[in-house]
């Protein structure tokens, strides 16, 4: 998939999003940064060591995780769990990865979920709830998995993961009024660039998301045209609101884009 494809599927909000935190986040590391030398008596001089510091935050916390998987997951391969390794390996191809991230299968108490991240200054990896996977090998049902794996993948390829892009906007995460506000919202924009990405790779995958909403057990049986209408229907104060406050986008705005092709609402 072309660069200029991706941001024909970004999310019309994302970059304008990405920019006003940017931004702000210039403003809080600038002022942190000069408050110091300005009044070397109020505050200390070691304030002035804030950027450096979020860099070192920032990597120890990627390094803890991936060393969380390297000892507690299942790395995949072409001889662990090789149908859903060859999945990674063509969806990588297909976005023109520069390289097959690492990929590990670990269990998470039957939650279902999935992320993509990355070791900062080395590597990307995608990390797979046991509980998604087995609905592909229990199931059959390889066209769910696909889309999910579409989904990581496509937070990768959108750059969502890299340390410069995290650190653009780490500081916005901290201010109360501003995360609920501006960074829960970029992460909802994020998540709909994510979505319109995989459903053009694996366009028969769309019920992956009714996996995380109905379980790996259940999805199945869920009236996949009745969910569509009841997403259709007007939301409400109260979903708006959980919307508001929520990283992800509403599950049922979710699958509202994915199936009309728009980009999804943000609030």
């Amino acid at each position: 998939m072309l660069d200029s494809e991706i941001r024909n599927l970004r999310h019309p909000a994302e970059i304008p999003l990405f920019i006003v935190c940017l931004l702000i986040s210039i403003f809080i590391y600038v002022t942190l940064m000069t408050v110091p030398i300005l009044y070397p008596e109020e505050l200390g001089p070691e304030y002035i060591l804030v950027v450096p510091a979020a860099i070192a935050f920032l990597s120890f916390v990627s390094g803890q995780t991936y060393g969380g998987m390297m000892a507690n997951a299942i790395k995949l391969s072409e001889k662990q769990f090789p149908e859903l390794y060859e999945i990674i390996k063509r969806l990588s191809f297909e976005l023109n990865l520069r390289e097959v991230p690492d990929a590990f299968l670990i269990q998470e108490g039957g939650l279902i979920n999935a992320f993509a991240t990355r070791l900062y200054f080395r590597r990307n990896y995608v990390v797979f709830y046991a509980d998604v996977v087995e609905v592909a090998y229990r199931e059959g049902d390889f066209d769910s998995l696909e889309f999910i794996v579409a989904h990581e993948l496509a937070h990768i390829k959108a750059g969502h993961v890299t340390l410069l892009y995290n650190l653009s906007i780490f500081p916005i995460a901290f201010v109360p009024v501003l995360k609920n506000l501006l960074w829960t919202a970029l992460s909802r924009a994020r998540e709909y660039t994510s979505d319109r990405i995989a459903i053009r790779l694996a366009p028969s995958g769309k019920k992956g998301l009714i996996v995380l909403s109905a379980g790996e057990h259940l999805y199945k049986a869920v009236n996949y045209e009745e969910y569509l209408e009841t997403a259709r229907t007007p939301e409400g104060f109260w979903i708006w609101s959980t919307n508001l406050l929520s990283t992800h986008p509403a599950l049922v705005r979710r699958v509202r884009a994915v199936n009309e092709n728009m980009p999804g609402r943000i609030f």
